[in-house]
């Protein structure tokens, strides 16, 4: 039996040998099933979905038929083996139907893809401030694609300003604005003439301040309007730059005004972001405001349980010319230059070091660039300018900044015309009908609230960030603007004997390996890089600290005329603090002030301009020399700032040098008043100056 059994064993399994290699099992394909899908998409925003399939065998692949069926957004297929797809696209309504396969390798299967844009903003397309596609906003011609502030990905990743309050301190703001309202603090804001808490303009041309809250927060993916760089941030507003048509209240601009707008009293102080698009032109040296610089380092530090706010400060528009006393005050070439040539040398009439607000180291000091990724041609700029932003031009010729404007027709900067300006003003336009918004913003006045919608993203996707944070972010994370810039260099003397003199150095880096230039500061402000650089910051500045002055009042040295050896002074500082700003106090009696650069040098060589020559001090050329009150001798305890020593050591001998580049003659302008010369000074004395900072200690090692 066992025999016979192994035998059968045997015999069957040579049966079945035989009998599978004349009749091979049969192998079964199914074919691969696809299915129709449909998603909805917003504005901007990334879509990250997956296309629908079964295959009962596996290993099927998913494609899209005609990837430019797509053509409203960006449809990139992430992974064939899941059907893993993304899609963003700048439309605010619309369908897109696109068609994918499953493919097995045998066979396929075709199905539709429908995705469905149902909310946006109709305006979004025309802010190249956001995104620069190279459109032209309304204007005649068109901007560089990429030049912006770089928003997408941070909008992309869910960061939107969130939990941040921001302070337009302006001449007020429309807080019904229907593309405002949904993001103003109820109750938050406050008016400085009435006591109210509606900061609405009084004067129907009044629209700066609704104009600037836009652009920090106009609401997103409401089907209207615009957005702001940080759409979900709060907003709260303050008349500060107001007038009282009854003339009862007969100026706004007190201090006590403005410690109820920055911070200082509870009317303001759930703000950490304020924004202040203002400011002044004098054509003389000036001191600070004390008061007001202690409110400003009192809230920037203290405030928010300790994490302090960020005060944005707007660097002026006087690069060309400025007002001051109800009139234009202008170089003396400004009005002959020839076509092609840049009036007074290229070198900005009003310095930002010539407002001492922008002296003030709570002050983040922005300057403009354009579409184009150019310097605006009316920004102010300085040593004390710490980012640029989007600020454009003037919105005719080339674009200015897309945002909101006085609501209707009759209020605002867009108002009903049968001529405008441009084609989206006058009420005609079919995305413009009720002339709530304005293509026409522009100035510093634009590039600081976009600076603050910003800061608004940094802090929103970092809550536990400090003001110092902020700024370490701002500073790390810009982007260089005109990398290749040359050096504006003035002539100093004449005939073969002219030498020249820098100016405006290029693109300078520092001993600390940071990047910085006069006009952009440490570059444009890259809004996902900083919002990035947040979520995953873990720098230690260590606790803040304010040295004292440290002087020397009796220098005392010549100041020869027209004479690059200038007068140099060094002062040695033992203190080994890593530097966040630098502060000067200058004194020096020269009866020509334009005439005369301020340079400063650290230990480590860096070279910083704190004031360039042929500046718009030309009070000279006018003052009463009889009159003690009216007498200006030059400068006197005059403060200037500098920020291109981030992160350098304050150790070692300081170098503060006043140069004298200019023996001829010079003369300045009022427009439509006459033109002024000044006589030449060849007696320049540099009298003292003193110098301090603010930063922290290098941490110790562990």
């Amino acid at each position: 039996m066992h025999k016979s059994f192994i035998a059968l064993s045997v015999a069957a399994v040579l049966l079945t040998g035989c009998g599978s290699d004349n009749n091979p099992p049969e192998v079964v394909n199914t074919p691969p099933q696809s299915v129709d899908v449909t998603f909805d998409a917003s504005q901007s925003m990334v879509l990250s979905a997956k296309l629908d399939g079964t295959d009962a065998e596996g290993g099927m692949s998913f494609s899209f038929v005609d990837p430019s069926e797509a053509k409203l957004g960006k449809l990139r297929l992430q992974d064939a083996s899941t059907g893993a797809f993304t899609y963003q696209s700048d439309a605010a309504e619309g369908t897109e139907v696109v068609h994918f396969k499953v493919s097995d390798g045998e066979y396929e299967s075709v199905s539709t893809l429908t995705i469905n844009i149902a909310q946006g903003d109709t305006l979004y397309p025309y802010q190249w401030h956001l995104k620069n596609t190279g459109q032209n906003a309304f204007a005649a011609k068109r901007g560089v694609a990429g030049e912006d502030l770089n928003v997408e990905a941070a909008i992309a990743s869910g960061v939107k300003g969130q939990g941040v309050v921001v302070a337009v301190v302006d001449d007020g703001l429309e807080i019904a604005h229907p593309d405002l309202a949904a993001n103003v603090v109820p109750g938050g804001s406050y008016n400085l003439i009435t006591g109210t808490v509606d900061p609405t303009p009084f004067s129907d041309e009044s629209a700066h301040g609704t104009a600037v809250g836009g652009i920090i927060a106009a609401a997103g993916w409401n089907g209207i309007g615009g957005r702001g760089v940080a759409p979900e941030a709060k907003l709260i507003g303050f008349n500060y730059l107001d007038v009282d048509p009854t003339g009862e209240v007969k100026n706004t601009q007190t201090f006590e005004n403005f410690a109820k707008s920055h911070g200082a009293t509870a009317y303001s102080d759930s703000a950490r972001v304020f924004n202040q698009s203002y400011g002044y032109n004098l054509p003389f040296p000036h001191g600070f405001d004390e008061d007001e610089n202690d409110v400003y380092a009192d809230i920037a530090q203290h405030s928010a349980d300790g994490k302090g706010s960020v005060f944005v400060k707007s660097a002026g528009n006087g690069f060309e010319y400025f007002r001051w006393s109800n009139l234009y005050w202008l170089p003396g070439d400004f009005l002959t230059v020839a076509d092609g040539e840049k009036a007074n040398f290229g070198l900005p009439f009003h310095h930002a070091n010539m407002s001492t607000d922008n002296a003030n180291v709570y002050n983040l000091v922005v300057s403009a660039v354009n579409a184009k990724g150019e310097l605006s041609s009316y920004s102010s700029v300085g040593a004390n300018v710490f980012v640029t932003a989007p600020g454009g031009e003037y919105g005719v010729d080339d674009p200015a900044i897309v945002t909101t404007d006085r609501a209707g027709c009759e209020k605002g900067w867009s108002v009903a015309e049968d001529r405008p300006d441009t084609p989206f003003a006058g009420g005609q336009h079919p995305l413009n009908l009720s002339c709530d918004y304005t293509s026409t913003m522009n100035g510093t006045s634009s590039a600081a609230p976009n600076t603050s919608g910003a800061v608004a993203m940094i802090m929103s996707a970092n809550p536990n960030l400090s003001w110092r944070d902020v700024r370490y972010i701002l500073a790390s994370t810009a982007q260089q603007v005109q990398p290749e810039i040359a050096p504006i260099v003035v002539p100093v003397g004449t005939g073969d004997d002219a030498v020249e003199f820098e100016a405006v150095p290029g693109w300078t880096e520092n001993a600390a390996g940071f990047h910085f230039h006069d006009f952009f500061g440490f570059g444009r402000v890259d809004v996902s890089a900083a919002v990035a650089a947040a979520k995953s910051y873990t720098q230690k500045l260590g606790t803040y600290e304010v040295t004292d002055w440290q002087t020397h009042d009796a220098v005392d040295a010549a100041i020869p005329d027209e004479n690059l050896v200038g007068a140099s002074d060094g002062i040695a500082v033992e203190d080994d603090l890593v530097i966040e700003a630098v502060q000067v106090e200058l004194t020096a009696d020269h009866l020509r002030l334009p005439d005369l650069a301020v340079e400063l040098i650290s230990p480590a060589g860096t070279r910083s301009v704190l004031m360039t020559p042929y500046n718009g001090m030309v009070y000279q050329g006018i003052m009463d020399a009889n009159d003690p009150k009216d007498f200006v001798p030059g400068f006197e305890n005059t403060p200037m700032m500098s920020n291109a020593f981030y992160g350098e050591s304050t150790q070692g001998t300081w170098t503060l040098k006043v140069t004298d580049v200019n023996g001829g003659e010079f003369k300045f302008q009022i427009y439509k008043v006459g033109e002024f010369p000044i006589p030449n000074e060849a007696l320049g004395v540099l009298k003292g100056w003193s110098i301090r900072f603010h930063g922290h200690k290098v941490a110790a090692a562990s």
